[in-house]
């Protein structure tokens, strides 16, 4: 068995850390933006939650084609 054959797994290992770090990091900031609205949470936080699924489900078919 290969010593580095870990490496292209690795790799994408890393580069889905990094992929669900920023989709985090933008749902925290769609989270904060709709909360300053000072509007109604329900409606809002629905959609929001929504487009963050979404974001995901397309990062995590990006990265599985």
């Amino acid at each position: 068995m290969p010593g580095n054959s870990g490496q292209p797994d690795d790799a994408k290992i890393a580069d889905n850390l990094r992929c669900a770090i920023e989709l985090t990091e933008l749902g925290l900031r769609l989270r904060s933006a709709v909360l300053q609205q000072n509007k109604p949470q329900g409606d809002a936080m629905v959609q929001v939650m929504r487009e963050i699924r979404r974001a995901k489900e397309q990062a995590w078919q990006k990265n599985h084609s």
